[in-house]
């Protein structure tokens, strides 16, 4: 009797599995939400052309104004620009990704086998 309890602790705790206690369980991984990161896709383009031209400045610059529209070199506040190229393409992503969810995408491509991809 004092085994059995021993294997249903350990199993309660998280520890090891009840049907075999050598074997432990495995984490599939993480997937990555494509089109969130798709999202990120202009804002890492614009970041990296500021870099390419004026250096860092210019990409903090670039950076600043896409995500908040402030652009402290031309002193400027442009919200267009930020739904341009920071805050709106991730937003459409999230919500594209959110979309493909609740339409089954993601469980369709989960079953064709394409592994740890979510859009």
């Amino acid at each position: 009797m004092a085994k059995q309890t021993t294997q249903l602790t350990a199993y309660k705790a998280g520890e090891r599995s009840a049907k075999n206690p050598k074997k432990k369980r495995r984490n599939p991984g993480k997937t990555i939400p494509l089109a969130t990161v798709a999202g990120f896709a202009p804002l890492v383009a614009n970041v990296v052309g500021g870099w390419r031209v004026g250096g860092p400045e210019k990409a903090m610059d670039n950076l600043c104004a896409g995500m908040t529209g402030y652009s402290f070199q031309a002193g400027i506040w442009s919200p267009r620009y930020a739904f341009a190229w920071g805050i709106g393409p991730i937003l459409l992503g999230a919500f594209v990704s959110r979309l493909a969810g609740r339409f089954g995408v993601n469980r369709a491509l989960g079953r064709a086998g394409v592994p740890y991809l979510r859009i």
